[in-house]
């Protein structure tokens, strides 16, 4: 789901157990909610747990989304979720590679294992331009940093298969030097299902709650992996 001003992204939430950019999304007294994504149809539903109750999602002049009730008692309505709650919430404020914490000072820095790509930028909090590499990777010598509890990064340029586990969407990515990331399609029931990531990571923002794993590529050195010929020359060396 995109929340657009004409053609400028102000807001993005991606939908496995809940929409990822939406944590205060909870199951509640109100309303039951679902998600279908299958060969056929993709589409989100709710369903008021009491036809009686009114109840209304709108999107205001500044681009907010809202769930108001009625309330019967005022004869009016009640503001009852905001989507947008911060400043993290605004499309790719951090760039590429960077990640919003609402809780930090500034709320944007780079991914451990990068850097500002122009830091004269960043000390004019202006971090549109992202976050670059230390190390750039070496794709069969490759490994992950996981990151928890996070919105999971911009999915449209995204490849997913329902059928495969965790460990072979590992397998999958690591075979393929272009992709940069993964995680599970689903989180319900322990995670199934693999996410493949193959362009720049936009629009990652850190959660106290109700965020998703990813897994980021990163270079062998930035893991503190050995690799293979390393130790090949350690056992030369030895004897």
């Amino acid at each position: 789901m995109i929340v657009r001003e004409d053609s400028v992204e102000r807001f993005r939430a991606w939908n496995g157990l809940r929409f990822s950019g939406t944590p205060q999304l909870k199951p509640n007294p109100i309303y039951t909610y679902g998600f279908v994504l299958n060969e056929k149809e993709v589409y989100y539903n709710y369903q008021l747990r009491n036809n009686s109750l009114l109840s209304r999602m709108v999107i205001n002049q500044n681009g907010i989304l809202q769930r108001f009730a009625w309330i019967e008692r005022t004869q009016e309505w009640g503001l009852y979720l905001t989507v947008q709650i911060d400043n993290c919430d605004r499309y790719a404020l951090c760039g590429a590679y960077g990640s919003c914490n609402i809780n930090n000072s500034p709320v944007c820095s780079c991914l451990k294992g990068f850097v500002p790509k122009v830091s004269k930028e960043w000390d004019m909090v202006d971090w549109s331009s992202g976050c670059v590499r230390k190390t750039p990777p070496n794709c069969s010598e490759d490994g992950f940093r996981k990151y928890s509890a996070v919105k999971l990064p911009e999915t449209r340029k995204s490849w997913f298969d329902s059928s495969i586990n965790l460990e072979d969407c590992k397998i999958m990515c690591m075979k393929n030097c272009s992709c940069t990331a993964y995680s599970n399609l689903d989180i319900r029931e322990g995670g199934s299902g693999c996410f493949l990531w193959f362009n720049e990571l936009i629009d990652i923002r850190e959660f106290d709650e109700n965020g998703q794993d990813i897994y980021i590529r990163m270079a062998a050195s930035e893991l503190g992996m050995i690799s293979d010929s390393e130790i090949l020359i350690s056992f030369q060396n030895v004897t």
